[in-house]
């Protein structure tokens, strides 16, 4: 598992799971605090090998500690295979956005796709990944825990960036323009893109 926090990443290994991170700090869950300090203040990617704790051991741990936050998203296909990708606040990102009260993770993950893009005729293939990230927002500690769908557009529709939230362009690139893109972004992109294979 993989926790995200802006262009870094820390992953919860197993004993005898192998390390996905480049230049990971290589720490034991021992000390969890001291494990997100390295990545949170020293800004870098950190991989825990848990001896005492599982991975939903550690999420219910952040849970407890963070402004929990559940979340739901799309990536997009078009007709042609091609996958949307959408420039927010600067950076490469996919739609997405909280679950409201009394609405389902796929119900919250087409609305938020029709929100920030426009697009009404989408259908759902499935679930792909649920990634996890935290972030300092207004001085709380917030643990966003984001379920991805694959979904495809029907038609043509046009695309419309919702403005309010940051969107500034949206378009439908081929896949390895659109891996080149989410390479550079925040490092939850990273773990969809992963997903995807």
């Amino acid at each position: 598992m993989i926790i995200g926090y802006q262009y870094w990443s820390m992953q919860l290994l197993r004993p005898g799971e192998q390390i996905v991170l480049q230049d990971a700090e290589v720490m034991d869950d021992n000390r969890l605090d001291d494990c997100f300090e390295v990545l949170t203040e020293r800004e870098k990617n950190v991989a825990v090998v848990c001896h005492r704790h599982s991975a939903k051991e550690i999420v219910e741990y952040l849970k407890k500690k963070y402004i929990y936050i559940k979340a739901a998203g799309g990536v997009v296909s078009d007709s042609e295979g091609r996958k949307l990708l959408m420039m927010r606040n600067g950076r490469a990102d996919l739609p997405k956005g909280k679950v409201e009260s009394g609405e389902s993770l796929l119900e919250a993950a087409i609305r938020e796709t029709n929100e920030e893009t426009g697009l009404t005729e989408l259908t759902t293939e499935r679930l792909l990944v649920k990634t996890y990230h935290i972030y300092n927002l207004y001085g709380g500690w917030h643990l966003k825990q984001t379920s991805w769908y694959e979904m495809k557009v029907c038609g043509n529709e046009r695309l419309v960036p919702q403005t309010e939230e940051g969107i500034t362009e949206l378009a439908f690139m081929d896949s390895v323009e659109w891996k080149k893109c989410l390479q550079r972004s925040y490092a939850t992109m990273r773990t969809v893109m992963q997903a995807l294979g």
